[in-house]
């Protein structure tokens, strides 16, 4: 029988960025068996209802924004957000009602904005929380979900100039970028994104 879950540690983006997106087992026990449980009870009960009624489902679409992931219905209709700030449990139900129980959870303990837990759902989207509650994403390595204006991994910068104004700049990583509260890594010449994120991460340079 395929397992629920996997209690596993998130794949580093590249050979190099192996020291800041490789988290490592947290340093209490306690806070990792209370979110396995959460998990647990995400992936085996039915999803809830949005307040619209919709009952979410693999038909749905679901994109990255700044303030959280968007939430469109199987039939086109926009349903409610789940933002940042939303719970662990709510925001599992939702997804692996979408994306199926393939979900990777991580448990990093040295990230500057203390403690995150997080959530990968392989070849779509890593999310980070923080006290239970989503305060994060990134898009890394084979991720393909993409931002609704089609911004994503293998998006050329142009394409990211194109919405607004772009600082570059050089750090241990390589030629990361700035666009509002759109963070990330370009490839090594530069004309494209490896990896892209927003909200409350565990990034190390």
């Amino acid at each position: 029988m395929r397992p629920l879950a996997t209690l596993a540690l998130i794949p580093s983006l590249a050979p190099s960025l192996a020291p800041s997106l490789a988290p490592s087992l947290a340093p209490s026990l306690a806070p990792s068996l209370a979110l396995s449980l959460a998990l647990s009870l995400a992936l085996t009960s039915a999803p809830p209802a949005h307040a619209n009624g919709h009952w979410p489902g693999p038909g749905d679409v679901v994109a990255p924004v700044k303030g959280g992931l968007s939430h469109v219905g199987a039939d086109g209709t926009a349903r409610d957000p789940i933002a940042f700030g939303t719970g662990f449990q709510d925001t599992m139900h939702i997804l692996v009602a979408i994306f199926g129980h393939d979900v990777t959870i991580g448990f990093p303990q040295e990230c500057g904005a203390g403690p995150l837990v997080s959530a990968r759902i392989p070849g779509q989207i890593d999310l980070m929380f923080q006290d239970d509650r989503l305060a994060g994403w990134m898009l890394i390595d084979d991720t393909a979900l993409r931002m609704p204006d089609g911004i994503g991994v293998g998006s050329p910068l142009s394409a990211l100039e194109a919405t607004g104004p772009v600082e570059t700049f050089e750090t241990g990583l390589g030629t990361e970028f700035a666009a509002g509260d759109l963070y990330g890594l370009l490839t090594a010449d530069g004309t494209a994104i490896e990896g892209i994120w927003t909200g409350t991460t565990c990034i190390f340079r």
